[in-house]
């Protein structure tokens, strides 16, 4: 699917990432242990979009390929081949100031805050000769999630997914942890059941902070967020984020 896009995506110059559980499942199969529990057929693809117009263009030469129908009532969805569903998150000068997409025709918003920060640390992933892909990092996909769950708090699969990330973290990025982060090491029992968890979950709130270091509002609501829920693990997110 994401090969058939990417004519389209560069015929109109626009980039994208992949976000959500594809770019998690990605992420976690670096490490053969750490499998999601759940499993998704939806794809989720942030869009680097200039405005409405340009998004209406993009999905209507995505359809006329024949490999791509719109959906009748979501505006951001498509479905691939009748099989696949793929959801275009559209983020950049389409946002309004109040960080909304309103989409029309069928009407639609969206709130984006998050993915403008994410995108400038995205990773490229080669699938083959033919085909390189953008993938929000690890602590952008917890980013997201954090958001996703503080306006949906019913949405506890958020926190579940959260919760096994730092479950495997350590096991993905030791190396980086040992050469970058090194002092995290000494700050918590080593005696503590959760002692690599919490190690890891002060590690994921640094990279967070670096994700928003030119958003100070959104940096506060993340602290907001993570004060809200006063477990081991994300107080020592947030003393990531408070780090200097």
């Amino acid at each position: 699917m994401l090969h058939d896009m990417a004519a389209v995506f560069e015929q109109f110059g626009i980039d994208y990432y992949i976000v959500g559980a594809v770019a998690r499942d990605i992420h976690l199969s670096a490490d053969p242990n750490s499998a999601a529990y759940r499993k998704t057929n939806d794809v989720d693809l942030a869009i680097h979009i200039n405005d409405e117009g340009q998004f209406r263009a993009l999905k209507q030469a995505l359809a006329a390929t024949g490999n791509f129908e719109l959906h009748p009532t979501e505006n951001i969805k498509l479905i691939y081949k009748q099989a696949l569903e793929v959801d275009l998150l559209p983020f950049g000068d389409i946002e309004e100031p109040d960080r909304h997409v309103h989409l029309t025709d069928p009407r639609f918003v969206i709130n984006m805050p998050g993915f403008r920060e994410i995108y400038p640390f995205v990773k490229d992933l080669v699938v083959n000769e033919e085909l390189t892909v953008k993938i929000s990092t690890m602590e952008g996909i917890i980013l997201l999630k954090l958001i996703s769950n503080d306006d949906r708090p019913e949405r506890t699969k958020d926190i579940s997914d959260i919760e096994h990330i730092i479950n495997f973290y350590f096991d993905l990025y030791d190396g980086y942890i040992y050469e970058e982060h090194f002092d995290t090491m000494f700050m918590y029992d080593t005696g503590e059941s959760d002692y690599l968890q919490l190690v890891c979950s002060r590690v994921i709130g640094r990279k967070i902070k670096t994700l928003l270091a030119g958003s100070a509002i959104l940096e506060e609501r993340l602290k907001g967020i993570l004060a809200k829920r006063p477990t081991t693990w994300w107080r020592a997110m947030l003393d990531g984020l408070n780090d200097g």
